[in-house]
């Protein structure tokens, strides 16, 4: 189970309310029931495919997913009685299953503050690894938030299992600071990835050590750069005075932080956030497509 139970039971609460259907029995002439009109399909269609992606009640999905409401775009459809008996019973089924697990989640899962964010940790195998990446979130954090004019915290309020989910109180001024944080760092780590890939097509045509390693310096180079440009460009934009100190930090964090999403690490806002928060932090799935926020740099090669 990928998505965190915050998501499952947010995507339940909508997946109920367009969970409906109406089924009707048609009888013959002779009075025989023979055949059943089903009704509202377009929405049941678009209902299972979302219950799919959450990975949940895989028997039953499938089930309704092979079924007759598949082979047909159209809203309605009139269908033999006993495949329609079957269908209206896997729904029904379905709609159970769905509200029980919802209750259980409502009554477990904590609701989220809108200062908070939530962290997925990369893949761990053991505890030391756990302890690591653990560490390595609340000092990129925390040397960065844990100031009198941010005055942030970084809370644990709730931990899932499967894929680990962290939902973490950090404050109402943190969250903001945090997104541009993440924000900077998936740029660095798409030009780490960027320059790990060049090097790899350079090895390829067999340059020779001493250039190789030419191309190697003036990339890193150019990551330090871009490193330093975004940690001064967060500083001016949260902090009232660039302190040489708190750039360093900022710098630290960011080359943490763009380690962990290479690793897998994710980090969103709250479920909750505002939509003028939630889209200052960068898309985990569209990582190839960030870019930074400040004016582009001037490469160190031409300097």
């Amino acid at each position: 189970m990928e998505a965190s139970l915050k998501i499952i039971k947010q995507q339940l609460q909508s997946i109920l309310k367009r969970l409906d259907w109406k089924a009707e029995n048609m009888a013959t002439s002779q009075g025989q029931v023979s055949n059943m009109r089903l009704s509202g399909l377009a929405s049941i269609r678009n209902v299972i495919n979302d219950i799919k992606t959450l990975n949940l009640f895989d028997g039953v999905v499938d089930s309704l997913s092979n079924s007759a409401i598949f082979t047909t775009a159209n809203d309605q459809m009139i269908i033999q009685i006993l495949e329609g008996r079957e269908i209206v019973s896997n729904l029904t089924l379905l709609k159970t299953l769905s509200t029980n697990f919802l209750n259980v989640l409502l009554t477990t899962v904590p609701e989220e503050d809108i200062n908070s964010i939530n962290i997925k940790l990369p893949p761990v195998n053991d505890f030391d690894e756990l302890s690591k990446v653990s560490r390595d979130i609340h000092i990129g954090l925390s040397q960065v938030i844990f100031n009198d004019e941010i005055n942030g915290q970084t809370k644990i309020v709730s931990v899932e299992n499967g894929s680990i989910w962290l939902n973490v109180f950090v404050g109402a001024s943190a969250v903001t600071v945090i997104a541009s944080l993440v924000w900077a760092s998936a740029v660095i780590y798409k030009k780490i990835h960027e320059g790990k890939l060049l090097a790899e097509q350079v090895r390829g045509l067999k340059v020779k050590n001493d250039s190789l390693e030419d191309i190697l310096k003036a990339q890193k180079a150019e990551t330090d750069l871009m490193i330093q440009a975004e940690a001064e460009h967060i500083s001016s934009e949260h902090f009232k005075e660039n302190i040489p100190e708190n750039i360093e930090r900022i710098k630290n964090s960011i080359k943490t932080f763009a380690e962990l999403i290479g690793k897998g690490a994710e980090i969103h806002p709250a479920l909750v956030a505002p939509e003028n928060v939630s889209n200052l932090f960068p898309d985990p799935t569209k990582l190839i497509v960030v870019g930074s926020k400040i004016k582009k740099l001037a490469n160190p090669i031409d300097n």
